[in-house]
C-alpha cells in the first residue's frame, strides 16, 4: 500500500513539473511573439522613413537640370540601395506568427535576420554617410550657381567645408546607433533571453 502511495505521489509530482514546464514554455512563446511583432513593426517603420526621405530627392530631380539633377538622383539611389538591401532581409521574416509555432530555431533565425538588417544599415551609414553632407551642400550650391566652375569660383573654402561636413558622419552615426539601440536593442535582448530559456 505504501509503495502504491509513493508511486502515485511521484506521478503527481512529475505531472505538476510537466504542467509548470509547459506553462513556462507557453509564456516564453507568447512573449517571443509579442517581441517579434514589435521588432517587425519598428523595422517596417524604418523602411517607410527611408522612403519618406528619398522621394523628395527624386521629385526635386524632375524639376531641375544639370549638376543639381545628378546630385539629387545620386542621393535618391544611395538611399534606395540601402533600403533595398534591408528589405531583402526583412521579407524573409513572416508578417505574423502564432505563438504555438515559436521554436528555438525560429527565434534564432529571427534574431539573425534582424541583426543582419541592422548591420546592413550600419554599413550603409558608414559607406554613404560621409558623402551625404557634402552632396547636400553641393546640391544647394548647384541650385544657386548652376555649374561646377561657378561653385568653385564663388566658394574659395569649398574643400574645407566639404571635409567638415564629411566628418559630421561620426556624431550622426553615433546618434543613429543610439536611436537603433532605443528602438531595437531591448527587444533583441528579450528574444535572445527567450531563446536561452527554450534551449535550457
Amino acid at each position: 500500500m505504501d509503495l502504491l502511495q509513493e508511486w502515485n505521489d511521484m506521478n503527481g509530482e512529475l505531472a505538476d513539473k510537466s504542467q509548470l514546464l509547459s506553462a513556462d514554455i507557453t509564456s516564453v512563446q507568447k512573449s517571443s511573439k509579442s517581441v517579434y511583432l514589435n521588432l517587425l513593426k519598428n523595422l517596417n517603420a524604418k523602411m517607410i522613413w527611408i522612403r519618406v526621405l528619398s522621394i523628395p530627392m527624386l521629385l526635386g530631380a524632375f524639376f531641375t537640370t544639370g549638376l543639381l539633377q545628378y546630385l539629387l538622383v545620386g542621393m535618391f539611389i544611395s538611399y534606395e540601395l540601402g533600403r533595398m538591401f534591408m528589405i531583402r532581409q526583412i521579407k524573409k521574416l513572416p508578417n505574423y506568427i502564432d505563438y504555438s509555432t515559436v521554436t528555438k530555431d525560429m527565434i534564432a533565425f529571427q534574431i539573425k535576420l534582424i541583426n543582419k538588417a541592422l548591420k546592413i544599415e550600419r554599413i550603409w551609414a558608414w559607406f554613404f554617410g560621409p558623402f551625404a553632407g557634402p552632396l547636400g551642400y553641393m546640391a544647394v550650391l548647384a541650385f544657386k550657381y548652376k555649374t561646377v566652375d561657378q561653385i568653385i569660383m564663388n566658394n574659395p573654402n569649398l574643400l574645407y567645408v566639404l571635409l567638415g561636413l564629411a566628418l559630421l558622419v561620426f556624431p550622426i552615426n553615433y546618434l543613429g546607433n543610439m536611436m537603433n539601440k532605443y528602438a531595437f536593442a531591448k527587444d533583441v535582448e528579450r528574444l535572445s533571453a527567450n531563446l536561452k530559456e527554450l534551449e535550457g
